[in-house]
């Protein structure tokens, strides 16, 4: 699969502010909804793994998209940002570092170990009700292993990976929950670290909102 990242390395950001960076890039390039997921004639959201990300890694400002549609799309728009407008506050930007490769994605007969970089929001409104009425830790952890495998399994579907007949994705998880403000409101985030037996690339995210930088692993192991 392809992907590609592209690091604004002299500009300076809060996490809190990940999603001012991607409400300006999609404004600035309204007419392509594969950044801002939002249909141009009607400005409903359109549902689907976001192909383009926005993110912090390494403590730097960073947009990463994956797919050869995306990929193409990307090289000839971002290359072009020039400045970024966060809070009213107008950034040159003279200091890009862009990095594309061919990554591995999908089923594995191996295990991987995955860190959260950032919190992994995997509660919607249903299941949030569902983990707060499990009172034991096992059953707690159990539902979450099943949310994050219908994490992984809704975003390969969006990028056109299916598993074979026999495969099954494994999960595994250690992670703690902690406050997440998420459009204004708080939620429950988790950080620590998944093991599955899926290839996920560096830097996706997984869960609710990865465009606006939650969610996002690295493989450890």
């Amino acid at each position: 699969m392809k992907k590609a990242v592209l690091k604004l390395n002299n500009v300076s950001l809060k996490p809190q502010q990940i999603h001012k960076l991607r409400g300006f890039v999609g404004n600035l390039f309204k007419d392509h909804d594969l950044i801002h997921n939002h249909n141009q004639k009607t400005g409903k959201v359109v549902y689907r793994y976001p192909l383009v990300q926005f993110k912090l890694i390494d403590g730097v400002p960073s947009i990463l998209c994956v797919t050869e549609k995306a990929v193409s799309v990307f090289h000839d728009l971002f290359m072009k940002l020039d400045t970024v407008t966060i809070d009213g506050m107008e950034i040159p930007i003279f200091e890009k570092d862009l990095k594309l490769e061919d990554v591995a994605f999908g089923y594995s007969d191996e295990t991987f170990v995955y860190k959260f970089q950032s919190s992994w929001v995997g509660l919607n409104q249903k299941n949030y009700a569902e983990y707060e009425n499990t009172p034991d830790e096992a059953g707690r952890k159990d539902l979450l292993k099943k949310i994050l495998t219908g994490n992984i399994l809704s975003m390969s579907k969006f990028l056109d990976y299916r598993l074979e007949p026999g495969q099954t994705i494994r999960t595994d998880l250690t992670v703690k929950p902690g406050t997440v403000k998420l459009k204004g409101k708080s939620m429950i985030g988790f950080k620590g670290v998944i093991k599955t037996n899926f290839v996920i690339p560096d830097y996706l995210g997984l869960g609710k909102s990865v465009s606006r930088g939650f969610g996002v692993v690295k493989k450890l192991l």
